[in-house]
């Protein structure tokens, strides 16, 4: 009986998995990994996750309808977008039934050496991502349309049609900015209308006043009398109200807007900022004392983004050197907000922190203000966090293309909107590309600091293209004054934040919290000034879209000379928009062993390979068994 069931083996046909050689090389490659990790098994070291880019391709679909369908200057331009909607959905009516009728592989694809790489479920997969973006695509054109009907037949668009001078009543949304010439000085701000001849409306015009309207904080009730001017077309305001225009106050912010105003003024006063300033005059009119010339000013633009008061010379250093997005609440400072929050509730159910953190993220963005840039950093940057807490770079990625999906189907003009793309780019940048620079940089740098180096190299790299569209040249020493300004807004933009909410109850406890924030602030206008002047500070680069490209084109070189791995992840990252990886069921699937009574009858699959959830590389071979044995 044992001579039969064990001892005479070469009478039975071996199976393929039976075969030595296939586990030989795997046993190699562990074998030097655990010499190369110091004696500990390979399987104790994290493995990379693969980046999923599925939603990626929706996204994309997604921006492009939007960007179309609002960049027309038709009057009918709704009927475009209405009848490509309609298209859209036809299509997505089609690919319905050969993604029902898709059926997955009950086991994954051969592993072994010159097995075919036929992937019978990448026709299915590739339909079901073609199915998402039609029924994207369909859905952000119909809302494009909805909003293009109603901004036809508003009373603000047939105002800026007729050129009759009208009378508005609207709230100002934004806080005003200066925007200083050699000629004269502007202030922009935004008002959404809410009537207009006594007609109802609910579009927003942008304004483009004079020094009367600096002293408007976000809230304010107006009465404006003046001859409108259209847009350019994509623009998400409909109207412009030109500098000479009546205005007349109504009344200040009430609610939580008044109760936010008070905060921001107590933290002006705090740090001695001006309240209202024009920049232009060294200071214009801040007692800097002990501090730099400007750094009283940049305390509440770098906590509350209130940066209408900074000096011209100040805010010309820092958009030399990049530094701009440090005056405007960007995804940093609600990363630093909930970061912190999070760790404090550390200690809570994970519901009660997710909960306790939605209420901390409303909070900052009432109190630096609900504004469209303060929306897309709140979203963008819990995106960021996210990946960041959870550890999973991979989860990231859906996460942040379903963010952009969101906001473009909240707001279809955000797709034209170089903020929105900056917000959205720099965090794809930071989310993918930091840990993997991060790895590169620490092998001839200490961990901290090439995670440190690594965060603004990577968000610069990313912003590089785009910024190149605003202004055609490219900074040099922008990653240095940026790396060595990150810890001193993060010291900045707590003690400012911390200083706001004490100054209304208590002003002198909160001027004595702020002096930080002024040392960290002087630290930054130190930065921003010295490498604003060095040689090489800006260099000139192409400008338009060919420039952009050759930006691009450059710095994915340069990846690929540096990093020459990365090329098959680039390709591995293109084939997996629509195709999964080799062997990967699709996204509504999972693998799942055959039951115990089923275990013959499926121990060879179609291919004649070794089911999965039966092969195992750290194990020995599975010893044959005879037909008497099963």
């Amino acid at each position: 009986m044992n001579e039969a069931h064990g001892d005479n083996d070469g009478d039975s046909p071996r199976a393929p998995w039976d075969d030595p050689a296939l586990y030989a090389r795997p046993r190699q490659e562990q074998g030097r990994n655990r010499h190369r990790n110091g004696g500990q098994h390979a399987t104790s070291s994290k493995a990379p996750e693969a980046l999923d880019l599925r939603l990626l391709a929706p996204a994309a679909t997604c921006w492009a309808g939007a960007w179309w369908a609002v960049g027309r200057e038709a009057a009918d331009a709704w009927r475009g977008a209405l009848l490509l909607a309609s298209g859209c959905t036809a299509l997505a009516a089609l690919l319905v039934v050969p993604v029902l009728r898709f059926r997955p592989p009950r086991h994954r694809a051969d592993p072994r050496p010159g097995a075919p790489d036929h992937d019978p479920g990448a026709m299915g997969t590739l339909s079901a991502s073609l199915l998402v973006c039609a029924l994207c695509a369909a859905t952000v054109l119909t809302i494009s349309a909805a909003h293009l009907w109603a901004r036809q037949r508003d009373p603000l668009t047939a105002a800026v049609a007729c050129g009759q001078p009208v009378t508005l009543i609207g709230t100002v949304s934004q806080q005003p900015r200066v925007s200083a010439t050699s000629r004269s000085t502007l202030v922009i701000t935004a008002l959404d209308v809410e009537q207009v001849d006594t007609r109802a409306s609910t579009l927003s015009a942008t304004v483009l006043g004079d020094k009367q309207w600096l002293s408007l904080p976000m809230g304010t009730r107006v009465q404006v009398r003046t001859r409108l001017r259209p847009t350019d077309p994509g623009r998400a305001e409909a109207a412009i109200i030109p500098k000479r225009a009546g205005l007349t106050v109504l009344g200040p912010p009430s609610g939580i807007l008044g109760a936010v105003t008070s905060v921001r003024t107590g933290l002006a006063q705090a740090v001695g900022a001006p309240g209202t300033g024009v920049p232009g005059a060294a200071g214009a009119g801040e007692e800097t004392g002990f501090w730099p010339p400007g750094a009283r000013s940049l305390v509440p633009g770098v906590a509350l983004g209130d940066d209408h008061a900074l000096p011209a010379q100040l805010r010309e250093d820092m958009r030399t050197v990049s530094m701009t997005h440090l005056t405007a609440v960007s995804g940093q400072h609600v990363a630093i907000i909930l970061g912190l929050g999070l760790e404090a509730l550390g200690v809570l159910p994970r519901r009660w922190r997710a909960l306790l953190g939605a209420v901390l993220l409303t909070a900052l963005v009432i109190l630096v203000r609900p504004s469209g840039s303060v929306l897309r950093a709140a979203t963008m940057g819990a995106v960021m966090l996210l990946g960041v807490v959870a550890g999973r770079r991979a989860a990231s990625v859906p996460a942040l293309c379903s963010g952009a999906i969101v906001l473009l189907l909240i707001d279809p003009w955000q797709s034209r909107d170089y903020g929105f793309a900056l917000s959205v780019v720099a965090t794809a940048g930071i989310v993918i590309g930091s840990k993997p620079v991060a790895a590169r940089l620490s092998r001839r740098l200490p961990r901290w600091l090439a995670a440190a180096v690594a965060l603004p190299l990577v968000a610069q790299a990313a912003c590089g293209p785009i910024l190149i569209l605003l202004q055609p040249s490219v900074g040099a020493w922008s990653v240095p004054a940026n790396l060595l300004s990150e810890p001193a807004a993060v010291i900045a933009t707590i003690s400012g934040l911390l200083a706001a909410l004490v100054a209304p109850a208590w002003p002198t406890a909160a001027a004595v919290i702020a002096w930080p924030a002024l040392a960290a602030c002087s630290w930054m206008v130190w930065v921003a000034g010295f490498f604003a002047h060095l040689p090489g500070a800006t260099l000139p680069w192409p400008e338009g879209l060919t420039g952009a490209l050759a930006l691009g084109a450059c710095e994915i070189g340069l990846l690929l000379a540096v990093a020459p791995r990365t090329r098959r992840a680039l390709l591995e990252g293109v084939r997996g928009l629509t195709w999964p990886a080799r062997g990967r069921l699709a996204p509504w699937q999972r693998l799942e062993p055959p039951a115990l009574g089923a275990r013959a009858r499926h121990r060879l699959d179609c291919a004649g390979t070794r089911p999965s959830w039966r092969r195992s590389f750290s194990s020995a071979p599975a010893r044959r068994s005879s037909p008497t044995e099963r």
